[in-house]
């Protein structure tokens, strides 16, 4: 918060992040980040999170799944990198995992073939430079090589 913003009161404050929650989903990470943005006290912080948690507005359940299907079917992520992402938004195993089971084992192996399709088609070379480039890519995606190594293998024919 710069020196000459004033500090916004409890009411003013949930307004503001009712607006906010509706426009997407949040977790609570997101929403603290937001009151410290906005000068909030810490005090003034805590009640609005619960009024909005009274209100559903914010339930990291609902994050948590929502994040995960977002992720994985519109951005491609694999579980390796969706998890990590959630553990940076200190949300618990427990909810992770749960959220983790949005994702079908067969939509994550048809994912991997298809990425690796994708990939395959701008590449040249020997197949085991080939073999490297789609593991990288793949990596930075957030799949395990455990996961992709025999789709891979058998669509090199190696």
């Amino acid at each position: 918060m710069s020196p000459s913003k004033e500090r916004l009161d409890k009411s003013e404050a949930l307004t503001k992040l009712r607006s906010y929650c509706n426009y997407r989903e949040r977790c609570h990470k997101e929403v603290q980040d937001k009151l410290y943005d906005l000068g909030v006290w810490k005090k003034d912080s805590e009640e609005v999170i619960m009024h909005l948690m009274d209100e559903n507005l914010l339930n990291e359940e609902r994050y948590a799944r929502s994040y995960v299907r977002g992720h994985f079917y519109n951005k491609d992520w694999g579980k390796g990198k969706i998890r990590y992402e959630l553990k940076r938004r200190f949300l618990h195993d427990k909810l992770i995992e749960m959220a983790m089971m949005e994702i079908e084992e067969d939509d994550y192996s048809k994912s991997i073939e298809k990425l690796i399709e994708k990939k395959l088609r701008g590449l040249t070379g020997n197949k085991w430079n080939q073999q490297q480039q789609v593991a990288k890519y793949l990596q930075g995606k957030g799949y395990h090589f455990s996961d992709f190594r025999g789709i891979l293998k058998t669509r090199l024919k190696l």
